[in-house]
C-alpha cells in the first residue's frame, strides 16, 4: 500500500508541475522507474507523519533540544527532499517506524528514545536495558535502529533528517551495536 500511495503522490506533483510550465520537463526528462527522479519531484509535507516523527510531535519538550523552534526553522528547507529520499529508498524501514510511532502518547518508541537519550546525555545505559526488557521493545529498537541506519544512508555527509534528529535528541546512534 505504501508504494501506491508514493506513485499517487508523485503523480500529483508531476500534474502540479505540468500545470505550472516549464519545471515539469525535468521530471518528465528522467524514467519514472528512476528512484533519483521520483524523490526529485515528490516532496514531503511539514505535517507528513514521518515529518511529524523526526520532529517528535507529541513527545515533551523536554525531550528535544533546548532551541528546537529555531532548528525547526534552520532545516525546514532540506527536511522534506531528505525524507523524500527516506520513503522512496527505504520504504519498509519507514513504515515500520511509523506504525510505531503514537503522536498521542508516543507508542513503543518513547521509552526507547528515553533511554537512548538517557544514555548520550548522562551516559547511563540502564533506562535503556530496562526499557528493552518491556514485551516487544526488542522488537521495536531494531525497527528504530534499522530507521536510524537509512537515515544515515540518506545523509552521507551528515545533513538532512540525520543531522536534524541528532542536534533535536542527542541521540547519535546504536549504543549496543558490538563496535568490535
Amino acid at each position: 500500500m505504501g508504494r501506491k500511495i508514493q506513485a499517487a503522490k508523485a503523480s500529483l506533483v508531476a500534474a502540479f508541475l505540468a500545470a505550472s510550465g516549464g519545471v515539469a520537463a525535468k521530471a518528465v526528462a528522467a524514467p519514472a522507474s528512476d528512484p533519483a527522479a521520483a524523490s526529485a519531484t515528490t516532496s514531503v509535507s511539514w505535517g507528513d507523519p514521518l515529518m511529524r516523527f523526526v520532529k517528535l510531535d507529541g513527545f515533551p519538550a523536554f525531550w528535544k533540544a533546548q532551541d528546537f523552534a529555531q532548528l525547526d526553522n534552520f532545516y525546514k528547507p532540506q527536511l522534506p527532499a531528505s525524507l523524500a529520499d527516506l520513503y522512496f529508498k527505504y520504504d519498509d524501514q519507514v513504515n515500520d517506524v511509523l506504525a510505531l510511532y503514537q503522536k498521542a502518547d508516543q507508542g513503543s518508541l518513547g521509552g526507547i528514545i528515553t533511554g537512548l537519550e538517557q544514555f548520550y546525555k548522562e551516559d547511563n545505559i540502564k533506562p535503556l536495558l530496562d526499557t528493552l526488557k518491556e514485551q516487544g521493545a526488542l522488537d521495536a529498537y531494531v525497527k528504530f535502529e534499522s530507521f536510524y541506519s537509512a537515515m544515515r544512508q540518506v545523509s552521507p555527509e551528515g545533513g538532512g533528517a540525520l543531522e536534524y534528529f541528532q542536534k533535536l535528541t542527542g541521540i547519535l546512534g546504536d549504543p549496543l551495536a558490538n563496535t568490535d
